[in-house]
């Protein structure tokens, strides 16, 4: 593909997941053999006593066996003592080194596996590839590195050596003791001196070495858009996507609103519908639900439809993390019962006031008295007797009744 525009834009943390997949991660070699060299040099400070002995115990050892058996099986024994020796003492350093490069490369990239590393590819193994490889930039730049490291590295030497010159020539007058403690000193000071300039150089390569890799990885507006496209999709078509499917989850949501005996809400964020039929269902059922947005819009339908809502914290919040179309659990019996049995009796009020009403309306005259009780509504008089009309308290149970008893 060709020139997509100046690269101006933050990687997207899509491409350096991608990245990180293909095993590009901004990483110094020069912070791990940092740490590697200063976790070695002083792992065998700590030894060195340890070393000593093991070296003083060969020692004698050999000289021993030399002076009491000097025979060719004598030689071949202390020959195959001397590899295990070494590997012995240098066991304790290498795991050290070993273990902190994997700490180093830790810290620097964290932990990720690199499959697709793994994946041969003919173009690491073309030999053409390889050389166009040893004319680039960076390539350059590390032998610059590498060269300004050994130099640095050679200037410590010398200054430490011109330091103490005179102070080493005369230790051939002092006794060996004297002579060896001396030069560990001069090796400490050089050593020492050495590691703080290769974690110096260490910290510098990493700062670079992250520049570097954010460089690379910047992005065009361009590429931004495509990748949003491809992970995305088409903002054009998302957004139909998302049209579609709030008209399928809307789909019978007013005749389900409309149907609803009550809408429990929280109070603006949830709202839920719920419906009970005493002949076909065992429990009542959530019959709509929404958050936000949604929310409004199924009170916008209860008040339209005129269906009761009831404002109960704790009781929206559980009714809203059930299915549309579920019963409701055992648990929620008595709190949807109270609300259904409220629900029910104000319907019945209601119902007993407009027949109340009807009946004093088809009445041809009557008196002061019955229209007082028309204005009373619910303690209106049925016509033609003295009786009172029942509280909705005191209507023949129902299901609805059997589920309020069921929740107690």
């Amino acid at each position: 593909m060709g020139d997509t525009g100046e690269k101006t834009e933050e990687a997207t943390p899509e491409k350096l997941r991608k990245a990180k997949e293909e095993g590009q991660v901004p990483k110094s070699q020069d912070f791990v053999h940092a740490l590697n060299f200063g976790l070695g040099f002083m792992t065998l400070i700590g030894m060195l006593t340890y070393i000593s002995d093991e070296l003083i115990e060969f020692a004698r050892a050999t000289l021993e066996s030399a002076t009491r058996e000097p025979t060719l099986a004598t030689i071949d024994k202390v020959m195959k003592d001397v590899p295990l020796t070494i590997l012995k003492l240098s066991i304790p350093i290498g795991v050290a080194v070993f273990t902190m490069g994997l700490m180093a490369n830790f810290l620097q990239t964290g932990f990720f596996m690199a499959y697709k590393v793994l994946i041969p590819k003919l173009d690491k193994i073309n030999p053409i590839n390889g050389l166009k490889g040893l004319f680039k930039l960076k390539k350059f730049i590390e032998l610059i590195k590498n060269m300004l490291k050994l130099g640095l590295a050679a200037w410590l030497a010398w200054s430490v050596m011109e330091d103490s010159l005179t102070d080493m020539v005369l230790t051939v007058r002092l006794p060996l003791l004297d002579s060896v403690g001396f030069g560990g000193k001069v090796i400490w000071d050089y050593m020492s001196k050495t590691m703080f300039l290769f974690l110096g150089i260490g910290v510098v390569d990493l700062l670079w070495q992250r520049k570097q890799f954010n460089k690379e990885m910047m992005m065009s507006k361009y590429d931004v858009k495509q990748e949003y496209k491809q992970s995305e999709g088409d903002p054009h078509m998302k957004g139909q996507r998302k049209q579609l499917a709030h008209e399928l989850l809307f789909s019978g949501g007013p005749a389900a609103v409309k149907n609803a005996d009550a809408v429990v809400v929280n109070p603006t964020h949830i709202a839920v519908a719920i419906k009970y039929d005493s002949d076909n269902d065992k429990a009542p059922k959530v019959v709509a639900k929404g958050m936000r947005v949604h929310a409004e819009k199924i009170k916008e339908l209860a008040k339209q439809y005129g269906v009761p809502i009831l404002r109960n914290v704790p009781l929206a919040q559980a009714l809203n993390k059930l299915d549309v179309g579920e019963e409701v659990p055992e648990e929620l019996y008595e709190a949807v019962a109270e609300v259904l049995s409220f629900v029910f009796k104000i319907k019945e009020e209601q119902e007993s006031r407009q027949q109340a009403q009807r009946g004093g309306q088809a009445a041809q005259s009557g008196s002061p008295e019955r229209a007082r009780d028309e204005r009373l509504g619910r303690h209106a008089q049925l016509p033609g007797s003295g009786q009172e009309a029942p509280e909705a308290s005191g209507a023949k149970p129902g299901g609805r009744d059997n589920l309020l008893k069921r929740g107690r």
